[in-house]
């Protein structure tokens, strides 16, 4: 029983909410884990699971930060249809600030 990963989290993660099962799956055991992060922004999109272990492909980060950039438009735009939109440029970090 040695421990599969050990390690600090990349960031912080509201504990009540997250969880982790171990599941019988034809034959071997899978964990499943789901973390709720505590801050859910663009610019702050998980580049690995640990700190300095398990990074995110480079292709899943960015798609990761196209997606919660949509989320955020979603948010501020509620009246509009972002499902299908194609997010190009200046996503990284949190897109550009349209707050001005």
């Amino acid at each position: 029983n040695k421990p599969m990963f050990s390690g600090d989290l990349f960031q912080s993660i509201v504990c009540d909410e997250s969880t982790w099962t171990v599941e019988d799956d034809e034959g071997s055991r899978i964990l499943r884990i789901f973390l709720v992060k505590s801050v859910k922004t663009p610019q702050n999109c998980w580049s690995s699971l640990l700190k300095n272990d398990y990074n995110a492909d480079f292709s899943v980060l960015d798609s990761m930060q196209k997606k919660v950039l949509q989320e955020r438009y979603q948010r501020e735009n509620p009246g509009f249809d972002f499902s299908n939109a194609e997010v190009t440029g200046n996503y990284q970090g949190g897109g550009p600030d349209l707050s001005h």
